[in-house]
């Protein structure tokens, strides 16, 4: 006996199934694809109860993926927190958290994002303690718009004792004065130091998923990576969505990664055989921590610059001291996290900025395959923003997935001019961010926003800029332009490879007969239009193992 299907879709079908690619039809039952093809074959799944639905125009794809998205940090950002990325100047800074603290009275800590660390703002040695003072009497915790540094008041280092005394770490800076007190201002691995002020509870969190959730279902995206779940230090976001995969109310494939330091505090092998422990506790239907995060290397611009590159940066200081950033892991300690990483089934997801982090990066990986032997661990490498070409071979043969960042490739002059090209040089700042030359070596590549970093960062918005790498109507702001791709290979990017990079394309990814049945309805053919109107384009449904779980026009249900 034929099975009836819950639901039948007609429509024009981007299947992103290479057998299969296109179709006008598909039925689902008990939450997975039972029928891909024609109209003609889906009639005999039709059953008395069945919901049909018929679109005459638009698309229907996989739902959309994001490789590489702090899902929760970004919510928490989203609700407990001060954005001071609107903010043009110190005074409009200092305003809006003052605003913020006293819109909060009975919060004891005031955090916030957002703020560019550029000299322009803050002079040469960034922003300082003493350009907080007079806003409020709570330590005040503010996180750069990359989150690679913190900006605090004197009550945040008071309370934690954070003084001349306090000694310098491996992995970060403690900006200093003169007299060797901390300024306020603490980069990469220094940022631990203030870490228990941005410790949020599970029910914290949990709402703070559901917000992203409600908001991206609406934009298409069914499927993430959270590369931080630990970004505070504790496994409370874990947890979060542990529960509320077991309450049913996640309604997005969410998987993350346990990041792991070598630095004061940390014993690294400890943290992942902890995240081992941690994945068995939580592991469910909608979420898995199956991922270690490792920074290999901080980012650029700065003064200096913490990305770790092959050749100085071109900044008078860098040249001046042959200074090409910050190495965060040794090769001998990253060829042990991927070797024991391996062992206990994880994929490693490596933060490579400059190309010296990717090469070492590389290298590592390649002694830990010789040690364990060859498998299929997927393992990624993501941001890629200054990449040797030499690498890129090395990448494909290694099975290394780039996990590119689109939602990047746009920036305006003003910031390409004055700020990237003075520290990495015109050559090298026209050749960032490569993303077809993976495609053509042969590396599979995923789609990812870095979110909140980019927010918001919808999928559509990544395929734009994948496809065009400029603002629409400004050819001015257009860079690599060899390194555009099409919009068939941003759909796969989004879809089908960003479930291969997290394990899971044997279920997830494409609209195949015995997946999961993950679609999302866009009101135009992506495919067809002209590039400057993808992210225009409307998010009609987005349905998740079956479910709808979003509807633009709540009556056609």
């Amino acid at each position: 006996m034929d099975v009836t299907a819950d639901k039948i879709i007609y429509g024009n079908i981007h299947t992103v199934d290479k057998d299969r690619p296109k179709a006008s039809a598909v039925a689902v039952a008990d939450g997975k694809f039972i029928y891909v093809g024609d109209e003609t074959g889906a009639e005999k799944y039709m059953g008395e109860d069945t919901q049909v639905l018929r679109y005459e125009s638009g698309i229907i794809m996989p739902g959309l993926g994001e490789g590489h998205g702090h899902i929760a940090p970004g919510g928490t950002e989203a609700l407990f927190m001060v954005n001071v990325f609107t903010g043009r100047s110190l005074d409009e800074y200092r305003s809006m958290i003052k605003k913020h603290a006293q819109a909060h009275p009975n919060w004891d800590v005031i955090l916030g994002t957002g703020f560019l660390p550029i000299p322009d703002l803050f002079g040469e040695d960034g922003p300082t303690a003493d350009m907080l003072e007079g806003i409020t009497d709570k330590p005040v915790v503010i996180s750069d718009i990359g989150h690679h540094s913190y900006w605090v008041n004197h009550a945040a280092m008071d309370r934690l004792g954070i003084n001349r005394d306090t000694p310098d770490v491996r992995d970060g800076i403690i900006v200093r004065d003169a007299q060797g007190d901390p300024t306020g201002y603490f980069r990469e691995g220094a940022m631990d130091l203030l870490k228990e002020y941005t410790t949020y509870t599970v029910d914290q969190y949990k709402e703070a998923i559901l917000h992203y959730q409600e908001e991206y279902l609406a934009h298409g995206e069914t499927l993430v990576l959270d590369p931080i779940i630990n970004w505070d230090n504790t496994d409370n976001a874990a947890i979060a969505c542990h529960e509320l995969d077991l309450e049913g109310k996640l309604k997005m494939h969410i998987y993350a990664a346990y990041q792991i330091f070598r630095a004061e505090g940390h014993d690294t092998m400890a943290e992942i055989e902890h995240a081992a422990k941690l994945r068995e506790k939580t592991r469910g239907r909608m979420f898995d921590l199956s991922n270690i995060k490792i920074q290999v290397d901080g980012v650029f611009p700065g003064n200096p610059s913490t990305a770790y590159m092959k050749e100085p940066y071109t900044d008078t200081w860098s040249k001046k001291n042959h200074y090409c950033g910050q190495l965060r892991f040794d090769p001998e300690t990253l060829t042990a996290v991927f070797k024991r990483s391996h062992e206990l089934g994880f994929t490693v997801h490596v933060h490579a900025i400059g190309d010296g982090a990717l090469s070492v990066t590389l290298d590592a990986a390649g002694k830990a395959l010789e040690i364990t032997g060859p498998h299929e661990y997927r393992d990624a490498v993501t941001h890629l923003q200054v990449v040797d070409p030499a690498d890129v071979p090395r990448m494909a043969g290694l099975g290394i997935v780039a996990v590119t960042d689109p939602h990047w490739f746009t920036m305006e002059n003003e910031f390409f001019y004055d700020m990237v090209v003075p520290v990495l040089g015109e050559e090298r700042a026209e050749a960032q961010m490569p993303m077809k030359s993976f495609f053509d070596a042969g590396v599979v590549v995923s789609s990812a926003s870095d979110y909140p970093v980019e927010n918001p960062a919808y999928p559509l918005i990544g395929m734009q800029k994948g496809v065009m790498r400029q603002f629409p109507g400004r050819p001015d702001t257009l860079h690599g332009a060899d390194e555009r791709v099409t919009i068939e290979q941003m759909i796969n990017a989004t879809t089908l490879n960003v479930a291969y990079q997290l394990l899971c394309d044997d279920r997830l990814g494409s609209i195949t007969v015995g997946k999961e049945a993950d679609l999302v309805v866009l009101e135009q053919d992506i495919t067809g239009c002209e590039p400057e109107h993808i992210a225009d384009t409307k998010v009609l449904r987005t349905m998740t193992g079956g479910e709808w779980v979003y509807a633009a026009d709540q009556s056609d249900d």
